[in-house]
């Protein structure tokens, strides 16, 4: 009886809730109106298939091809309009029967927000230290390379050209430089997967660059962000299709050529006369052969190699969204001829960025990129240990033409003057060098939110990367060709799993995210060397002489790298704001239990924006602080262990038989080798002006490199080479300033500007064994082998070594100089107490100081961009200059203008008129300077006969250069690769190839 009661109960209940509801429904049902509209883009262009949902219900529909649509909602309802590549509206009914929205593309959304690795930030949520450079920032400048777009724009990263050569080496630095003998190149992440190349990327397929600068920012990244990481997100299609056509020319000159003797070869003669009779020869040129010259001229040789380079590049992208599918297609093709002869360079790539909404929690993103790269006459690879062509050429004997009267080349020069090499003009006409790059990379990712706070993406990645080397040198008559073949082929892998949860709390916001993550690294590489060898039917056709040499060398490498992370964000009420990061990275380079290494780190922000609420010249104020530590594993893929190169050995006796030995540079193995540990310190505040019309940010940090991974001499009982330590200190501390502003912001004009300055202070805190300085590898060129640079304690990295010039030895001191073996007119160097010339530090290649100030401006159909850079706080150690004042070694005689001016005992000037040494103060210059990068104008036709716009450009790039440096360009330098690591040798210029002065036209179509 009691159970049929309460079950009565429960069913009048269940009926009297059930009435309520329907009459709720019934009176929402009244209460409901219809709601019309269209949804349009930012062009005011109908948008069809754009969702409209009543949020929280399935009530919804799209609109059609005209983007209209038509819907029942209550006032009280929110209509959610989405549409793929598009920012969600989320807009109140209220009492309104006509609702029009304009859709912003997701691009926008981009801007509001910084990528920091495995995720994204807005950036008013942003701890780290961390600088953005979106296309808008570059779009106006005409650019071939990545690096182009970074220079001067982000505050703490410092971008320098090798040389001018199309497709040379450009480095990039963030907040210094940390290892003495490793890599200092950052990490670049595209699209997610890591290890990506700079040079090889296309600029116009970028959507924004984020730079992460300081340990709370790169430690997600741990031992891979040691250096700092570059994040590149590519463009995705949005809205209706889009087809874009860019192209430009390019004219390319040498700024102005480097004067030197070969303009006047008559006083060249005169002279060449007087330094041999001073060396106690006898006159190489008669007065007729002098006469002839000063009427008829002689022959200047870098002028025969420099020309005008001619370059074309065109770019075509398809972009757009079908349904639940947006795309992105593009292709690149650029050809580019170099300022010196038969160089040049030419790159296609082809990229194709897929995203498919599956479900509402499900998204599919395939992105692949190929590229092909080929390098004509790699510069760097003609051999610098005699200088190199661009020396060569302007050291070569004037008085010898470059043919014969036979039209035959005049292999050296005729009367054993000037620089003792092969023609210049020979070389570089009768060698066929040929570099190939081929790249392809592919980014599969899955986003699946398994909850509303829940999501889980995984990142598969692959690289691959062939770098073929063709060579073949034809020295001319009597010489023995060469030809070499190499190929490095590379390939890796890596699969990333991301969770992110998030969700808040009231005036809470937590989100964490953890990654698990596996990488790798396959080496192969495969050298072949002949001298002796003809090719009279083409490189694949040689005929091998007999007893010809020939070398074969192979090699593999490999590397593993495994990984968790997890981080920790934390925002109280929009105010305070914290970041937790620890990541666990296992590498296979070292050896069991010392594998494993453990990089945390933690920032801190405060937004204090309720005390500027009421200042008409502050709109946000934000103050930050970090702490992290992110570690390298910056060695070989074996080196840890000792090094064997094969001999031969008579092992009976007598024969000899083949071998294994230790291999003189790496003889010993280290099986305690670990990490190398950066620490960093960080902090900063960032300003919002005039109500968002300015922002300004300023960071100050210190970074210490400990445990370097550094290659130290063996001691004398062991032999000789070198082995790998864990030893030495290297601290970074600087100044980073970012300020924008638009100075102008009207109907019709339009000025945004934008100022990135960056302040660096480098110095070497520990070395090895008690040393306070280490010798280096990079030596003066000529057959002098005196080394012209060195590591120094309590000093940055990049000082020269040399002697201190005093200038030269006058009549009055004929004593003292005979006393060192010298006589009056020869050069004067500092000297101990010994007598013998003092050899030490005498300027340093690392520059403190960098900046850029990029400006753009709109004026109804006309926009203009100009950018100009400035570097500051370095010195050139000019060899260039030595060689051609005649420094000794192979380029005796004297080539530089200021020679006529030389010390004679009527004349006792501070010119040498003898022979003086390449490395000393003399031709150490400073190589402060401000460019202007670009220069560009261009105008735009809007709705032309079905297009919708057609951009007409013009403009320049290195168009005008400030600085007291006397040689083409004082960002460029030249060195061996294979003497050392270019960080502790910056600023040496053994004749690097000029940085061109270019004209451009373009245009721009879009349909």
């Amino acid at each position: 009886m009691i159970m049929k009661k309460q079950l009565f109960k429960l069913l009048k209940k269940c009926f009297l809730s059930g009435l309520f509801f329907v009459l709720m429904g019934m009176q929402y049902s009244f209460a409901q109106q219809t709601v019309t509209g269209t949804i349009t883009d930012e062009n005011d262009s109908p948008v069809p298939g754009a969702n409209v949902l009543v949020r929280g219900t399935t009530t919804g529909t799209q609109t059609d091809f005209d983007g209209n649509y038509s819907i029942e909602a209550s006032p009280e309802d929110v209509l959610v309009i989405s549409y793929l590549g598009y920012a969600t509206q989320n807009i109140s009914v209220r009492d309104q029967t006509t609702i029009n929205v304009k859709l912003q593309t997701d691009q926008q959304q981009l801007d509001e927000v910084v990528v920091i690795g495995y995720g994204t930030v807005k950036k008013t949520d942003l701890t780290g230290s961390v600088s953005r450079v979106d296309s808008k920032a570059f779009e106006n400048q005409p650019l071939t390379r990545v690096e182009e777009a970074l220079q001067g724009r982000a505050a703490g990263v410092t971008v320098a050209k090798a040389n001018g050569a199309p497709g040379a080496n450009v480095k990039v630095r963030i907040r210094g430089v940390n290892s003495i003998t490793g890599n200092n190149d950052p990490l670049v992440v595209v699209d997610g997967i890591l290890g990506g190349d700079l040079s090889t990327i296309n600029p116009n397929d970028i959507a924004a660059m984020d730079v992460l600068k300081d340990a709370s920012a790169t430690a997600i990244y741990g031992v891979r962000g040691s250096n700092g990481v570059i994040i590149i997100t590519t463009k995705k299609g949005s809205g209706k299709g889009k087809i874009n056509i860019d192209y430009f020319t390019t004219i390319s000159q040498v700024p102005s050529l480097l004067p030197t003797l070969a303009d006047i070869p008559d006083d060249f003669a005169r002279l060449e006369n007087i330094r041999r009779v001073n060396t106690g020869g006898s006159p190489v040129f008669t007065d007729a052969e002098i006469s002839e010259l000063a009427a008829n001229g002689g022959t200047n040789y870098q002028d025969e190699i420099l020309r005008t380079g001619y370059s074309e590049n065109i770019q075509l992208s398809a972009s757009g969204s079908e349904g639940s599918l947006r795309y992105f297609l593009s292709g690149n093709f650029r050809d580019e001829e170099g300022i010196v002869i038969n160089t040049g360079y030419q790159q296609l790539s082809l990229r194709s960025n897929l995203e498919a909404q599956i479900t509402d929690r499900f998204k599919v993103g395939l992105n692949l990129y190929a590229s092909h790269g080929e390098i004509q006459n790699n510069f760097q690879t003609f051999g610098n240990g005699q200088g190199s062509l661009i020396y060569k050429a302007n050291t070569w004997d004037p008085s010898t033409p470059v043919f014969d009267a036979d039209g035959n080349y005049n292999n050296r020069s005729i009367k054993g003057i000037g620089s003792l090499n092969q023609n210049p003009v020979l070389t570089l006409t009768g060698s066929d060098f040929e570099d190939v790059e081929e790249r392809l990379q592919s980014a599969l990712n899955l986003s699946y939110d398994i909850t509303d706070n829940l999501n889980f993406t995984m990142v598969a990645g692959t690289q691959l990367s062939n770098y073929n080397i063709q060579r073949y040198a034809n020295e001319g008559p009597n010489e023995i060709p060469d030809v070499s073949f190499s190929n490095n082929k590379n390939t890796s892998y890596q699969l990333s799993n991301i969770l992110t949860w998030q969700k808040e709390f009231g005036k809470h916001d937590i989100k964490l995210t953890g990654v698990q993550e596996y990488q790798n690294r396959k080496a192969k590489f495969n050298s072949y060397n002949a001298n002796d060898l003809a090719l009279p039917n083409g490189f694949y056709f040689a005929e091998l002489a007999p007893n010809a040499g020939q070398t074969v060398f192979n090699n593999f490498g490999e590397r593993e790298l495994s990984s968790w992370m997890l981080r920790a964000e934390y925002i109280l009420d929009d105010n305070l704001l914290i970041t937790a990061t620890g990541r666990y990275d296992g590498t296979s380079v070292f050896r069991p239990g010392n594998q494993w290494g453990f990089f945390p780190s933690v920032a801190i922000a405060y937004n204090l924006n309720g005390l500027v609420e009421n200042s008409e010249t502050l709109s946000a104020f934000k103050l930050r602080a970090g702490w992290g530590q992110v570690g390298n594993q910056g060695i070989a893929d074996f080196g840890t262990n000792a090094f064997l190169t094969s001999n031969s050995y008579a092992f009976d006796g007598s024969s000899a038989g083949p071998g294994t030995i230790l291999n003189p540079r790496f003889a010993f193995e280290n099986l305690d080798l670990t990490w190398e540990t950066t620490t960093q310190v960080n902090v900063g505040i960032d300003l919002g002006l005039w109500n968002g019309r300015g922002s300004l940010s300023i960071d100050g940090y210190q970074k210490n490199t400990t445990d370097l991974l550094l290659e130290t001499p063996l001691s004398g009982t062991l032999g000789t080479g070198i082995t790998r330590q864990n030893v030495g200190e290297v601290e970074n501390f600087g100044i980073d300033v970012a300020v924008g502003y638009d100075i102008l912001d009207g109907e019709d004009l339009n000025w945004n500007s934008n100022f990135a300055f960056s302040y660096v202070k480098n110095e070497v805190t520990n070395l090895y064994g008690g040393l306070d300085q280490i010798e280096g590898s990079v030596t003066a060129p000529g057959g002098q082998s005196r080394v012209v640079n060195i590591i120094q304690l309590g000093q940055p990295l990049g000082q020269f070594n040399g002697a201190t010039f005093l200038g030269t030895w006058k009549s009055s001191e004929a004593a003292a100089a005979a006393a060192v073996g010298k006589a009056p007119g020869d050069a004067k160097y500092l000297r101990g107490d010994d007598g013998e010339i003092v050899f030490g530090a005498i300027g340093n290649g690392t520059p403190t100081t960098t900046w850029g100030w990029n400006n753009t401006l709109n004026y109804k159909n006309f926009d203009l961009n100009f950018f100009l850079q400035g570097v500051h706080g370095f010195d050139v150690y000019n060899i260039m200059q030595a060689g051609i004042t005649g420094g000794a070694g192979d380029s005796r005689s004297f080539m530089a203008i200021d020679q006529v001016n030389q010390w004679t005992p009527s004349n006792e000037t501070d010119i040498p008129s003898t022979v003086q040494l390449f490395n000393s103060s003399r031709y150490v210059e400073k190589g402060d300077f401000i460019r202007l990068s670009n220069l560009t104008l261009g105008y735009t036709f809007r709705d032309v006969v079905g297009i919708d716009t057609i951009k007409l450009y013009a403009g320049g790039q290195n168009l005008f250069l400030i600085t007291d440096f006397s040689g083409y360009d004082p960002e460029i330098t030249s060195r061996r690769t294979n003497q050392g690591i270019e960080d502790v040798a910056p600023g040496i210029n053994f004749g690097a190839y000029p940085n061109p002065r270019t004209y451009t036209l373009g245009i721009k179509v879009g349909f």
